[in-house]
C-alpha cells in the first residue's frame, strides 16, 4: 500500500533537490501500486489482479506524458500482458481517461514541442540507420556502467556512506556539467528547438561556446558522465527512473550525431533538431527493450508525427 505514495514524495525530493533523475518510473510505479491495491481489496482473481496493475502503469504513462497510446503499448511490450480484447479495451480505456484529465488541468499541447522546419527526405535513411547503430552502442555503455557503478554502491554496507559518496560524485559532476542537475527538460526543449547557445553558461567550459567543435566536446562529455549523476542518485538513496534519463541522452545522442556530421563537407546535411527527436527513440527503445513504445511516446510526446518512418528505422535499428 505505501508504493501507492512514497515514490511520489521520493522522487519529488530527489529531483527538486538535483537528483539527475526522472519522476516517470517513479510515477508508473504508483499507477501500478494504485491497481494492485483496488485488486486486492475487492479481492480479485490473479489474472485480473495483474490486469489492474498492466492499467495503472498505463495510466501513469499516458497521463504524465500526455500519451495514450504509448501507455498501452509500454504495458504489452515492457509488462508482457497478453494481448486481447480482454486486456486491451481496459488498457485504452485507463490511458484515455488518464490522457483526458490531463489535457484538463495541463492543456492539450505536446509535453516538448517540435516543429518540423526541414522535411525528411528518402536519402537520409543510410545516416537514421547509423543513427540507431550508435544510439544501441550509448544504450550498452550506458545499461553497463550503470550496474558496474550501483554495484560498487551495494559493496557499501552503510546508508550513510553510500549517501556521502553519492552526494559528492553528484555534486561535483553538476558543478563542472550544470546541465546534469535535475531531470533535464530544459536541455532537451533547447536542442529540440535549436537554442542551445546557452547550453554552456555557468560551466567552465563556457569559453568554448563560440567554436563548432566546443559545443560538441561538451555534449559528448555530458553523453558520458551523465550515467554517473543518475548511478549516484540512485544508488546513493534517491528515487528516480530512466525515462527522463533515455530522452535525455536520446536527444543529446542524435544532436550530437547530426552536429559531428554536418561538420563534413562530404556528407549530406542533416537536422541537427530532427536527429535529436529521432535520437531519443533510440536510445529509449535500446536502452528499455522497447521499440514500439520508443516510437509511439516520442512521437505522442513531440507531436513529430511527420517523422514516423524514421523513428521507426531509428528504433528497430537501436534494439
Amino acid at each position: 500500500p505505501h508504493n501507492a505514495w512514497t515514490s511520489i514524495v521520493a522522487s519529488s525530493v530527489t529531483i527538486g533537490f538535483g537528483g539527475s533523475v526522472g519522476a516517470e518510473a517513479p510515477i508508473v510505479l504508483t499507477g501500478a501500486a494504485i491497481g494492485s491495491n483496488l485488486g486486492r481489496l475487492f479481492r480479485m482473481e490473479q489474472k485480473t489482479l495483474m490486469l489492474l496493475v498492466g492499467c495503472g502503469a498505463a495510466g501513469a504513462i499516458a497521463g504524465i506524458f500526455k500519451a495514450p497510446i504509448a501507455g498501452v503499448v509500454f504495458v504489452v511490450e515492457v509488462l508482457l500482458l497478453d494481448l486481447t480484447m480482454t486486456s486491451v479495451l481496459p488498457l485504452l480505456i485507463t490511458s484515455v481517461t488518464a490522457a483526458t484529465v490531463s489535457y484538463i488541468f495541463t492543456g492539450t499541447e505536446a509535453m516538448f514541442p517540435f516543429s518540423q522546419t526541414e522535411a525528411f527526405v528518402i536519402e537520409r535513411i543510410p545516416y537514421v540507420l547509423l543513427l540507431g547503430v550508435f544510439c544501441g552502442l550509448v544504450s550498452l555503455y550506458f545499461t553497463k556502467v550503470m550496474n558496474r557503478v550501483e554495484g560498487m554502491y551495494r559493496n557499501l554496507n552503510n546508508y550513510w556512506k553510500k549517501f556521502v559518496v553519492g552526494g559528492i560524485m553528484l555534486s561535483v559532476l553538476i558543478f563542472i556539467f550544470p546541465p546534469l542537475y535535475g531531470e533535464g527538460y530544459d536541455t532537451i526543449s533547447s536542442l529540440l528547438n535549436g537554442q542551445f547557445s546557452h547550453i554552456m553558461d555557468k560551466s567552465m567550459f563556457y569559453s568554448l561556446n563560440d567554436t563548432y567543435w566546443g559545443l560538441q566536446i561538451f555534449l559528448t562529455l555530458i553523453l558520458l558522465f551523465k550515467v554517473f549523476a543518475s548511478s549516484a542518485t540512485n544508488a546513493g538513496g534517491g528515487c528516480g527512473g530512466i525515462f527522463a534519463l533515455s530522452l535525455y541522452l536520446g536527444c543529446i545522442a542524435g544532436f550530437v550525431f547530426a552536429h559531428a556530421s554536418n561538420y563534413f563537407p562530404f556528407t549530406m546535411y542533416l537536422s541537427e533538431k530532427n536527429f535529436a527527436l529521432l535520437g531519443m527513440a533510440g536510445i529509449m527503445s535500446g536502452v528499455m527493450h522497447a521499440p514500439l513504445t520508443g516510437v509511439f511516446l516520442i512521437a505522442e510526446l513531440t507531436g513529430g508525427y511527420a517523422l514516423f518512418l524514421p523513428l521507426m528505422i531509428v528504433s528497430v535499428s537501436s534494439y
